[in-house]
C-alpha cells in the first residue's frame, strides 16, 4: 500500500512540475496554446510563406 501512494505522489509530482512549467513558459513567450489550439492556421501560414518565397 506504502508503495502504491508513493507511486501516486511521483506521478502527481510530474503532473504538477509539468504543470508549472508549460505555465511559465506560456507566460514568458506566449506560443504554446496557439500551436496546440491552431495547428491548421499554423500549417497555412508556413504554406503560404514557402509558395511565396519561389517567386
Amino acid at each position: 500500500m506504502q508503495m502504491a501512494i508513493t507511486f501516486m505522489a511521483v506521478v502527481a509530482g510530474l503532473i504538477f512540475s509539468l504543470a508549472v512549467a508549460l505555465l511559465a513558459e506560456e507566460l514568458i513567450f506566449g506560443q504554446v496554446f496557439r500551436l496546440f489550439f491552431s495547428p491548421g492556421k499554423l500549417a497555412r501560414q508556413t504554406v503560404a510563406v514557402k509558395s511565396g518565397q519561389k517567386h
